[in-house]
This record gives C-alpha cells, structure tokens and sequence, in this order.
C-alpha cells in the first residue's frame, strides 16, 4: 500500500477508550510530521524507527485524553510496510519486521530495570 504524506498529514486518531490510557498526542503529532516530512524527502526516518519508535501514556484522571493506542499502533504499521517497501528498493535484502512486539508505548522504569 502505497502512503503519501498527505494521508499521514490527515490522520485521524479517536480518544483512547474510558478508563484507560492513551499515547501523548504531542508526541504522536511530532513524529507523524516527521514521517510525513521523510515521505516528502525533508527527512530521513526508516521503517526500522517506525518500529521502534515509542511515546508516552497519558497520565489517568487527567482532562487531556491521549489517542487510542490500538488506531496508532495500526495505523504505523501500515506506515512500516510502506516505508519498507520504499527501502526495499534501494536495499540489498528486503526489510522485515518482527511481529512480535507491535506497542508503541514505553515501557515503565520498573520494567526497563528488570
């Protein structure tokens, strides 16, 4: 599938569910701007930091709702695929994901120790 950086420019990402926490808005804006920037050639961002690329969950009992992390996580990996398929091109062996592991949320610090 074939994303141009108008697409990621018009993404549209609903509230995180009640109850539970989504990615920072901030953070998700930032970096769809780069995407959309590398798809443009302003910028160099590969699918390989799509994947590992990681925001922060908003904090509960805020008002600031983050957006819902399984519409982020979906749609970045449609934007890895293209990505890759655009590296594919001009790369020796084909770029492959692992499937494993697809949140894009940051693991806690207790998580990060153990």
């Amino acid at each position: 599938m074939e994303i141009t950086a108008d697409d990621v420019d018009r993404a549209w990402f609903p509230p995180a569910p009640w109850g539970t926490r989504g990615y920072n808005r901030m953070q998700v804006d930032a970096f769809l701007s780069r995407v959309a920037a590398t798809l443009e050639g302003r910028d160099t961002v590969t699918a390989a930091d799509v994947h590992k690329v990681a925001f922060t969950l908003c904090p509960m009992g805020r008002r600031t709702v983050g957006y819902d992390p399984a519409a982020v996580d979906s749609f970045l990996r449609l934007v890895e695929t293209a990505l890759a398929a655009r590296e594919s091109a001009t790369l020796p062996r084909a770029y492959v994901a692992t499937a494993l592991d697809h949140s894009h949320a940051r693991a806690p610090l207790w998580r990060k120790l153990v």
